[in-house]
């Protein structure tokens, strides 16, 4: 089943990188840090270890200060029990609109030094959430007795941030994003320009 929707989302990000073939496209590969929310379980005595969370969004500049895109990411953390596990893996897709703020930060006497791109943005989609929950303990024969459960639902994504972004060159720069959008509250990542 995994594969399936895993196969479901390469193909959608496929299918968007065959939208980007135009110029003014913008490929985003970030990895969010701290989470929070529905991407953050607490339980009490359990190890608690987080899988490496990804956001990719693709987004085309709409007009000089608006761009519009999708994105696609992960997010997983997982919790140990002497006798039991819970695993959460986060799948998300939706959309996403950018406006870019130096323009109007210019106009109040704030223009960002150095060739810094500051923005302000807001995403809106979905997560899929698999939960995978599975312990064993000996019986009163002392036999091992196992058992999986597994929970899937889809919850809605509304997210805002604000970031900057910094290019080396035409091509290639690197951004930080603050705020909920992408499963975490800080994000570093590249930016290439298509």
């Amino acid at each position: 089943m995994t594969k399936k929707y895993l196969f479901t989302l390469v193909m959608f990000f496929t299918s968007l990188c065959v939208f980007a073939q135009e110029s003014s496209t913008r490929l985003n590969i970030g990895l969010p840090m701290g989470k929070y929310g529905k991407f953050d379980h607490s339980y009490a005595h359990s190890s608690e270890s987080n899988s490496p969370s990804i956001i990719i969004q693709l987004e085309k500049q709409w007009d000089s200060e608006i761009s519009i895109g999708a994105y696609l990411g992960y997010a997983g953390q997982k919790h140990k029990f002497d006798f039991a596990e819970i695993k959460y893996n986060y799948y998300r897709f939706g959309g996403s609109l950018t406006y870019e703020l130096n323009e109007l930060l210019d106009k109040i006497n704030l223009q960002p030094a150095y060739g810094i791109e500051m923005y302000a943005g807001t995403k809106i989609g979905f997560s899929w959430e698999n939960k995978k929950h599975s312990w064993h303990r000996p019986d009163n024969s002392g036999n091992a007795i196992h058992s999986d459960d597994t929970d899937n639902k889809l919850l809605f994504d509304l997210g805002i941030l604000i970031g900057s972004r910094y290019h080396f060159s035409d091509t290639f720069g690197v951004f930080a994003e603050l705020g909920w959008g992408n499963a975490g509250f800080f994000t570093i990542g590249t930016s290439i320009n298509l």
